[in-house]
């Protein structure tokens, strides 16, 4: 999250259409949000935008936003970030985390072994992959019920069970 109050939702990657339709690659999955009011930040400007519509197609979202109703409206807006205000994000059930709040914590191995931090957590489809920075390297750690053992949002630090062959440099047998 930024130092705003704001958080990155997604970016603009394209339009859809010739009435001004934006083409949004999301950061994670948006299917529960109701997107009610974006802010658009590119370059050094931050615009307010009202979403008058929003819809899924395949892995991107298609928001039609209040005073872009042209095709050159929508691509002076590509490459643009998408943000809501924190207080918008939906409410997240137990054991469950947002993105933002995993990105820069601590990955331990149960048995005590240091991983690095979250750099980015990367989604998938079918489950989603931690991935993590460290003095082993990058290492990629799916997020798996037999694999992440704890979440300590507090101290900032996951706890994880390796499958082998996870490790660079390890190789399976």
């Amino acid at each position: 999250m930024s130092k705003d109050g704001l958080v990155p939702i997604g970016k603009i990657i394209g339009v859809h259409g010739l009435k001004g339709e934006v083409k949004v690659f999301p950061y994670g999955d948006l299917d529960d949000f109701e997107l009610k009011a974006v802010l658009v930040s590119a370059k050094e400007t931050v615009k307010s935008f009202m979403v008058t519509r929003s819809r899924k197609h395949r892995e991107l979202y298609i928001l039609d936003l209040e005073g872009v109703s042209e095709r050159t409206d929508a691509e002076a807006l590509i490459g643009a970030e998408v943000s809501v205000p924190e207080d918008e994000l939906p409410e997240l059930d137990e054991d469950e985390y947002y993105y933002m709040d995993l990105v820069g914590m601590e990955v331990v191995t149960d048995e005590g072994k240091r991983l690095g931090s979250i750099s980015n957590v990367i989604s998938t489809g079918s489950n989603d992959v931690l991935e993590v920075d460290g003095p082993l390297g990058p290492v990629l750690i799916p997020a798996l019920d037999n694999v992440i053992i704890e979440v300590d949002a507090a101290a900032k630090k996951v706890t994880v069970r390796l499958m082998e062959g996870l490790l660079p440099g390890e190789t399976e047998q």
